[in-house]
């Protein structure tokens, strides 16, 4: 059974509500996925890597790639599922986007009733795919490992992001030694577990953050015994503190 009839507008607008937890199971579609949502975060994991998205980011999902979604806070999810021929220049990799004030308002536009069909659906879609095209892309992406063992490792820090064992005690409960891991990790992922960690607690860090969490409570959340503790790490990785890197990603 196709997803979209043979006569569907090359861009299909599409809603979703979610609360707090909820989850998307693995799944692919026939057109590219615009996803985004204005409201609430999304941990998007695929085969390659995973994406956190706030509200002032989309994601752009290939035909055919599987993705898995877990949402944080009430997701509004609106999503545009574009067709191949309508976007010649075709990103063949998922990618995050910024959504600026425009973008924002075509993708809510085209979701409303009203505009899903007529004038109003084929002027916002052409103007969207417009912009779009001149896009660019934001690499910034957590890769995930193919190796099966190292994959069981990353999926349970992502779901305990202050856990703090060390590839030795993950390698004992796997059956591999921590530098047959630590190989590994570091051919697959370009990263050393070290590294790799540091950036889930920063992503989830910012997640809390926007959410309105406090930095002591984010802190004390991801395994640190201060405030300053997580305020100086952070700031090492990004170059700047989390307040001014929220400022940042807001346009402030």
């Amino acid at each position: 059974m196709r997803e979209f009839p043979l006569d569907a507008s090359p861009v299909v607008a599409r809603s979703f509500h979610y609360e707090d937890g909820q989850r998307q199971e693995p799944h692919s579609h026939e057109r590219i996925q615009l996803m985004y949502s204005p409201t609430g975060i999304m941990r998007v994991m695929t085969e390659d890597g995973a994406w956190l998205l706030a509200p002032m980011r989309a994601l752009w999902i290939p035909p055919g790639v599987a993705h898995e979604v877990r949402m944080v806070g009430q997701v509004t999810m609106r999503s545009a599922f574009i067709k191949a021929g309508a976007a010649p220049w075709l990103w063949k990799e998922t990618c995050a986007l910024d959504v600026d004030p425009l973008m924002r308002e075509l993708i809510l536009a085209l979701n409303q009733p009203v505009a899903r069909h007529g004038p109003v659906q084929r002027l916002s879609a052409e103007l969207l795919l417009n912009l779009l095209a001149g896009t660019e892309r934001q690499h910034r992406q957590l890769p995930l490992p193919f190796d099966r063992r190292l994959r069981k490792v990353c999926t349970a820090v992502l779901q305990a992001p202050g856990n703090d064992d060390t590839l030795e005690q993950w390698g004992e409960r796997m059956g591999a030694s921590a530098r047959t891991l630590a190989r590994h990790m570091k051919d697959e992922t370009g990263m050393s577990f070290h590294q790799w960690r540091l950036q889930v607690r920063i992503d989830e860090g910012i997640c809390r953050l926007l959410q309105g969490q406090s930095v002591v409570n984010v802190a004390r959340a991801l395994g640190y015994a201060s405030a300053s503790a997580f305020v100086y790490m952070f700031r090492n990785v990004m170059g700047v503190s989390p307040t001014r890197y929220l400022e940042q990603i807001a346009g402030g």
